[in-house]
């Protein structure tokens, strides 16, 4: 366990990323599981075990520059699931003065 505290260098991706109504640039860790890119956004603790919060991206947008190694950009939005608004949530209760 303690080789995960470790830093790790290994593909980034450069995306367009999307939360609520803010769209900014961003730098995510790049992983390919059985062949399909994955963006990794963050690493949440669960009972001990490190898990990736992680977005599926499309092999057709994902390029790599010549001449650099490691870093690929994506040529399209991403949004973080952790903030996009439930659909069949109930709606948020109003707090009465």
């Amino acid at each position: 366990m303690s080789n995960r505290r470790r830093v790790r260098v290994g593909l980034k991706v450069i995306h367009r990323h999307r939360i609520g109504r803010h769209t900014l640039r961003r730098v995510s860790e790049l992983v390919f599981l059985q062949d399909e890119p994955k963006a990794v956004l963050a690493w949440i603790d669960m009972a001990g075990d490190r898990v990736p919060v992680y977005l599926d991206l499309d092999p057709r947008r994902l390029r790599a520059p010549r001449g650099v190694k490691g870093i690929f950009y994506y040529d399209g939005v991403t949004t973080d699931p952790r903030f996009v608004e439930l659909d069949d949530a109930p709606p948020a209760a109003t707090r009465r003065p």
